[in-house]
């Protein structure tokens, strides 16, 4: 990224904040995948800055998901990463699922079906990022992606 383009960026952010720093508790806030996700840098809204030739950064976001709950399953033309915050879960990702915990930073493929669900007592917190392959306008696709348990 260039001087001018990062310049930018910082600007744009500071007419819309007052600030280079985005709160969480200022964030926009959406139900997706049946969960809250607040928006830290909300969907496509750093197309034009990231876009690089068929792709670009298409969001950060942080989400929680309640005891006993999990995100609907889903895929999209996205790589995504999810980085665990707090609590603990399950994450699975086409028919293969795996325990997660705080400082677990899970890839996920470009159209790959997947869903995280929370274990224990807490709500799984995690911090969601993404690049996208994806025209304007097109988001996820909801899927039926059978449980699958972790290997031990």
């Amino acid at each position: 990224m260039s001087d001018n383009t990062a310049k930018s960026t910082q600007s744009q952010l500071k007419e819309q904040t007052g600030t280079f720093v985005t709160r969480a508790d200022a964030g926009e806030n959406e139900i997706v995948h049946g969960v809250g996700i607040t928006w830290l840098v909300p969907e496509g809204s750093m197309r034009k800055e990231t876009e690089l030739p068929g792709s670009f950064l298409d969001f950060i976001g942080e989400f929680t998901v309640d005891p006993g709950a999990q995100l609907e399953p889903h895929y999209h033309d996205t790589y995504e990463f999810y980085y665990v915050l707090s609590g603990e879960g399950v994450m699975q990702i086409e028919m293969e699922a795996a325990h997660v915990r705080p400082g677990d930073l899970i890839k996920i493929d470009r159209n790959a079906r997947h869903t995280i669900r929370a274990t224990g007592t807490e709500r799984i917190h995690c911090l969601a990022f993404a690049t996208s392959f994806q025209k304007p306008g097109e988001r996820f696709i909801p899927c039926e992606l059978p449980s699958v348990e972790p290997a031990e």
